[in-house]
């Protein structure tokens, strides 16, 4: 979507919504916290300045946008399709 996000991985599990998330962050186009550090102190750290930095947000538009799939709904539909047409 090239939205700029801030994940916050589930403390529990394997650690997959962290992974999934460490390609964009690493390369800016997110922010990452911890369950445990997401408190009322860290968004006005973190998050109130990241809201009026219109420049620093566009860079991480930019960033944002080259990661995902563009096309997953259209890809997601065609696989349904097959599948109930039985050719998968």
């Amino acid at each position: 979507m090239g939205l700029p996000a801030i994940y916050v991985p589930l403390p529990y599990g394997n650690g997959e919504q962290r992974r999934n998330a460490l390609p964009v962050v690493q390369a800016g186009g997110g922010l990452l916290v911890e369950d445990g550090d997401l408190t009322p102190e860290w968004i006005e750290r973190a998050v109130i300045p990241l809201a009026l930095d219109t420049a620093r947000l566009s860079e991480m538009s930019k960033t944002a946008s080259r990661f995902g799939r563009r096309d997953g709904d259209e890809a997601l539909r065609t696989f349904v399709l097959d599948v109930v047409a039985g050719r998968v």
